[in-house]
């Protein structure tokens, strides 16, 4: 028989027991609806990994949100200090100011041009001298009477192999295009070009007379033609020219409906378009001679000595200029041609320095020339350019340059001898003789367009 007592206890822990499960679950929070026996431990609530499955129900209520949580722990949401903003894509620099739009449309307006130029600006075939009395060309050989009366022949150099092959420059070209045309700034410079005329003591007439020629530079006398006046190279002779240009000008070219017919930049066709620009020009050169004589069968034997010519000038040239631009537009390629016109000044400088040309005991003379001028310039250009896509172009081209009134080397030299003084005096000067300038030669390059 069991004891009352113990019955009484043990239906008193049955009965604690079911409370305390109860209170376990309602601690999680507000239940909705009863859960279901055994869903807390059925197959899907847990996966290898910790994966949850593909199927998903309504979460339990007993997790907070966010919100929650944050309004719990945080304060309420509108007391955050976390604050979002909506901002564009791309608000750019001075985004909210008018120059952007100005600079952006400069930009995608914009290209930019680079050429090679290969050009050459010789100085022609000008005499190293004067004249002969005898009306023939000095550069073919002459008979020359020495001081103890012997002939022999001699001839005067020329400045015709000098130049010929060019010198290699370079050509930048920027451009922005307007409803009302083209604004345009170029700059080029070319490599000093350098080359010489000599002769060696083999193609001269030496000490002994053993040869048929010699090299003469013949002069004036008293501002005359005079036979036998200047001097005599029997053991070398050399003159070595150097020219270096280069340049900047800044063009517009018009968009225009009055000339011929309306014409547009980037419209097919034909396209003739006025312009008009301002041009800077420097030319500078130098021509220097040398050469040495000695005679030791004379009744007055003259010891070995060395002669010195050099002659400089600059030329800076001020140009206003007009012209028009011919170009005939296709989708795959560009034919143009251009001249230029303009009439400016030159200001240019030049000076002749001789040393022992008489004789050994000539000292140094300097001369000096400086002057302003009128100067006219002409300009022509021919390129072919090939469109290779669609902000690439490649072109070719020529490109010929003319300019009057410029002081050159060879020119500025005053080839005279003074019979007042004819050992110590000034025998070369300087003078206000001016010469014409040309600069041509070949264009290759590339033309890049802002996208």
């Amino acid at each position: 028989m069991v004891n009352p007592v113990y019955r009484l206890m043990l239906g008193m822990i049955v009965l604690l027991s079911g409370v305390g499960f109860r209170s376990a679950q309602a601690q999680y929070g507000r239940a909705a609806s009863p859960v279901s026996p055994g869903a807390v431990f059925s197959q899907a609530g847990y996966h290898p990994g910790n994966q949850a499955p593909m199927n998903y129900e309504q979460g339990p209520v007993d997790y907070q949100t966010v919100n929650q949580y944050q309004s719990d722990y945080y304060g309420g949401a509108d007391q955050s200090e976390m604050i979002s903003r909506a901002l564009p894509v791309d608000r750019g620099w001075a985004y909210d100011h008018p120059m952007d739009g100005l600079f952006k449309n400069l930009a995608q307006n914009s290209w930019m041009r680079l050429e090679y130029l290969l050009w050459k600006a010789p100085p022609g075939n000008q005499l190293i001298g004067t004249e002969t009395t005898s009306g023939n060309d000095p550069r073919n050989s002459y008979t020359f009477t020495d001081a103890d009366g012997r002939l022999f022949s001699t001839k005067e150099a020329d400045l015709n192999s000098i130049g010929a092959n060019g010198a290699n420059g370079i050509r930048g070209t920027f451009g922005i295009d307007f409803n009302g045309g083209t604004f345009e700034t170029v700059f080029f410079g070319m490599k000093s070009d350098s080359s010489s005329v000599s002769y060696e003591p083999n193609d001269l007439l030496g000490p002994t007379f053993g040869q048929t020629d010699m090299i003469s530079i013949q002069t004036f006398l008293d501002g005359q033609l005079a036979a036998s006046t200047g001097r005599n190279f029997n053991q070398t002779f050399s003159a070595t020219y150097q020219t270096q240009a280069w340049g900047v000008e800044s063009n517009y070219v018009i968009n225009t409906e009055s000339l011929f017919f309306r014409t547009y930049y980037g419209a097919g066709g034909l396209q003739i378009r006025p312009l008009v620009g301002f041009r800077y020009l420097k030319i500078g050169e130098e021509m220097n001679i040398r050469g040495s004589f000695e005679d030791l069968t004379l009744t007055v034997p003259v010891s070995l000595f060395e002669s010195t010519v050099n002659s400089t000038t600059n030329n800076k040239l001020y140009v206003p200029q007009a012209g028009i631009r011919m170009e005939f537009v296709h989708p795959w390629f560009t034919i143009s041609a251009q001249p230029k016109v303009g009439f400016g000044i030159n200001n240019y400088e030049g000076s002749v320095l001789t040393d022992q040309f008489l004789d050994a005991t000539d000292p140094t003379h300097v001369t000096h020339i400086s002057k302003r001028r009128f100067s006219p310039t002409f300009e022509f250009g021919l390129n072919a350019r090939f469109h290779l896509s669609e902000n690439f172009t490649f072109n070719v081209g020529y490109n010929f340059l003319w300019a009057s009134q410029i002081a050159r080397p060879d020119s500025i030299i005053y080839y005279n001898t003074s019979s007042a003084n004819p050992t110590t005096g000034v025998s070369l000067q300087a003078q206000n003789s001016l010469d014409s300038y040309k600069l041509h030669g070949l264009v290759i390059g590339g033309e890049i367009r802002l996208p």
